[in-house]
């Protein structure tokens, strides 16, 4: 013993999750894959604001977003724009405004003929639990579970004691 060091890297912990943060991090990564899929295949998403939309993008999504508080268009002007989709993907916040807002989205879409999917929406917030309140939030959730998947402690910006 008198070889190993008793202080370990101070970056590195023991973490006897780091199969279920792996196992959540494909996850997330196949439920991001399938969303880009969707994207670039022409699905619209439909988020609530222009944070979400660049959280989208950092994450790789590269087709078509439609933010539905950025313009301060009523939500039928919004519902215009989206005229001639056959489908939408729905990826409200996962706050109580959000799932009153993807209930009301949903009713509406599925009047004028537009399937709505909320398998991702639903698939994304079992995965989150209670990390990630909203949709901007994904980029910094994705980045914290590749760190606990290989045993690095994310960074968290501390402030000092007084």
């Amino acid at each position: 013993m008198a070889g190993l060091s008793s202080r370990r890297e101070p970056g590195r912990v023991r973490n006897p999750r780091a199969e279920y943060y792996a196992w959540k991090m494909e996850e997330t990564e196949r439920l991001f894959d399938e969303l880009r899929t969707l994207s670039e295949s022409g699905v619209p998403i439909i988020v609530e604001g222009r944070r979400d939309e660049a959280a989208l993008r950092k994450l790789g999504v590269r087709g078509r977003i439609y933010c539905l508080k950025a313009r301060g268009e009523s939500r039928h002007d919004f519902l215009e724009r989206l005229n001639g989709s056959s489908e939408a993907i729905l990826l409200t916040d996962f706050d109580r405004e959000g799932k009153k807002l993807e209930t009301w989205l949903y009713k509406e879409l599925s009047q004028m003929g537009v399937k709505s999917d909320l398998r991702l929406w639903s698939r994304m917030r079992s995965l989150a639990r209670t990390e990630v309140r909203s949709v901007e939030e994904l980029p910094s959730f994705v980045r914290a579970l590749e760190h606990r998947a290989i045993g690095i402690r994310p960074l968290v910006a501390r402030l000092p004691r007084k």
